[in-house]
């Protein structure tokens, strides 16, 4: 038996963070989904109305400015016959701002970027799936570049050569691209997703897996964790078991926690532990588990117990652990199982032994695990388990074991596990099992814009509705196409068949009308059906 279902896609509420034009942005908005038949590699495509295509949210948008999406452009419902989880969606949105672009232009456009999406998706599949990332990355481009290319050319060919004339000499101002943005959902249930247009606010909190740990292999793609605003700690660092600790710039020690540890979600809310004067210390790193050791101004170590590691009290008063002299290293950070490394002047790797881990004592001397260069690091961190992480100035991330954990020689010559780009965060730390978190460096995009959505599934209704619905929607595209063979064939005849070819565009424009007729009272019945149910 057939599983008859709806899957709706709602865009729901656009939000403006940045937005270049002094006057604001006159939106709107090209939403198409692709639906990826599991069992049979079937795509298929369905987006709003044609005539729907140039709707304008809102003029003078500007930075700060939300609204609510119309139904008529942010809401597309596709019926399926087959069990949902035979599916993967594609959605993507186009962006653009309005100037004069004539709406047959704008409509022309948008059956151009509905198709062609569908048919590079369709003949990409094989790469978009590809577990080699540089594989997918490049079909996306190739995507991106033959619709934006399908966009231009299906627009310019429907402006009238005195337009086209218009545009070079100035008068006549195209509609301009703000952005786009996709997402893909693999499992057809119930969930929110945010789409982000434009270029990127930066300030996201990022998930990496070093899955091998053993220094070969490039880390996962990162996933996002945290959506923005981490760039503004004056200290951000992990005590592994899930617990990041930052310092806000009112000097507070906050604790989060990354429940999943998966990249599966937001970490938690923060809590405060500490009330304020965190921002003095030159150094404040973890020791693993529930203690935090700092440095402060007068060069002292000191060492803080978060007892309850809960998020539920201030931690412990300090206790100092080193006398003096700690404010002149380079790097300074746990190793987790009472190591603390550090890198000296001399560009030494140092290893020190918190032997009490009660705050009782001084740490032991210092041995060199690292003959010298370690200077040259843009960042250098712990991966716990024994493991130190290292960005070199060529952005590379590298992979260093202390194997000993005694101090007892070097640490292992690096491995590269991470090919470039490491030297753009603002802070860079290690989570424990193969955890690194990477927080972005705030960006001051031109345009950046957040579309807030849902994705919702329901038993089929109304099927005989949808049914028409479906019929028409094809009766119409078919039409259409039979005008674009016609517009074309016009372009290339000779003068003597022109006038039989308008007489002929004429009609077939004709039958386009038509079937949106019937389309428009299909859904208008489908709507009163819906209604009804």
């Amino acid at each position: 038996m057939p599983s008859e279902s709806t899957v709706t896609i709602s865009l729901n509420t656009l939000l403006c963070n940045r937005e270049s034009q002094s006057g604001g942005s006159n939106p709107y908005l090209w939403p198409a989904v692709v639906w990826i038949d599991k069992t049979t590699f079937n795509v298929g495509e369905i987006g709003i109305a044609d005539s729907n295509a140039h709707n304008v949210l809102k003029r003078g948008m500007k930075a700060g400015d939300s609204l609510t999406i119309e139904s008529t452009v942010g809401v597309i419902t596709r019926f399926f016959e087959d069990p949902l989880t035979n599916f993967v969606i594609i959605l993507t949105v186009g962006m653009f701002h309005d100037n004069e672009t004539p709406n047959n232009a704008v409509t022309a456009g948008y059956g151009a970027f509905q198709s062609t999406l569908q048919a590079e998706i369709k003949s990409h599949l094989l790469a978009l799936n590809s577990p080699d990332q540089s594989v997918v990355d490049q079909a996306r481009k190739e995507i991106s570049d033959a619709v934006t290319a399908a966009v231009t050319s299906a627009i310019s060919n429907s402006l009238t050569t005195f337009q086209k004339g218009e545009v070079l000499a100035g008068i006549l101002t195209l509609d301009s691209t703000i952005g786009s943005a996709s997402t893909s959902f693999s499992n057809l249930v119930n969930s929110n997703f945010t789409l982000t247009i434009g270029n990127p606010l930066g300030g996201r909190l990022l998930y990496y897996k070093d899955t091998t740990q053993n220094g070969t292999g490039d880390v996962n793609t990162p996933l996002v964790i945290g959506q923005g605003g981490w760039q503004q700690f004056k200290f951000l660092f992990s005590a592994g078991n899930n617990v990041i600790y930052a310092v806000n710039q009112q000097g507070q020690l906050l604790r989060y926690v990354d429940a999943s540890q998966t990249g599966g979600g937001d970490v938690s809310s923060p809590q405060v532990i500490g009330q304020g004067g965190w921002l003095q210390f030159r150094f404040l790193f973890s020791g693993g588990g529930n203690i935090i050791y700092a440095v402060n101004q007068q060069g002292q170590l000191l060492r803080y117990v978060d007892a309850s590691q809960t998020g539920g009290g201030d931690v412990s008063s300090p206790q100092v652990v080193g006398q003096g002299g700690w404010q002149q290293f380079k790097f300074l950070f746990g190793g987790g199982n009472n190591v603390i490394y550090a890198v000296n002047q001399q560009g030494q790797l140092l290893r020190y032994v918190d032997a009490s881990q009660t705050g009782g004592g001084d740490v032991s001397s210092p041995q060199v695990i690292g003959q010298g260069g370690w200077l040259q690091f843009l960042f250098l961190f712990t991966g716990w388990n024994n493991i130190i992480y290292a960005v070199n100035q060529q952005g590379q991330l590298l992979f260093y074991r202390d194997a000993s954990q005694t101090g007892g020689g070097d640490v292992s010559s690096p491995g590269i596990i991470g090919q470039g780009g490491w030297q753009q965060f603002g802070f860079l730390f290690g989570g424990g099992n193969g955890v690194i978190y990477a927080a972005e460096k705030a960006l001051n995009p031109a345009d950046n814009y957040e579309i807030a959505g849902t994705l919702t599934t329901a038993p089929v209704r109304c099927l005989a509705e949808r049914t028409a619905v479906n019929q028409a929607t094809q009766s119409v595209n078919a039409a259409k196409q039979i005008v674009k063979a016609l517009q074309l064939e016009l372009q290339n005849a000779p003068p003597s068949q022109k006038p039989e070819l308008i007489a002929e565009i004429r009609a077939a424009e004709k039958d386009v009308a038509a079937a949106q007729k019937v389309l428009d009272a299909a859904n208008k019945a489908l709507q009163a059906c819906l209604a009804s149910s």
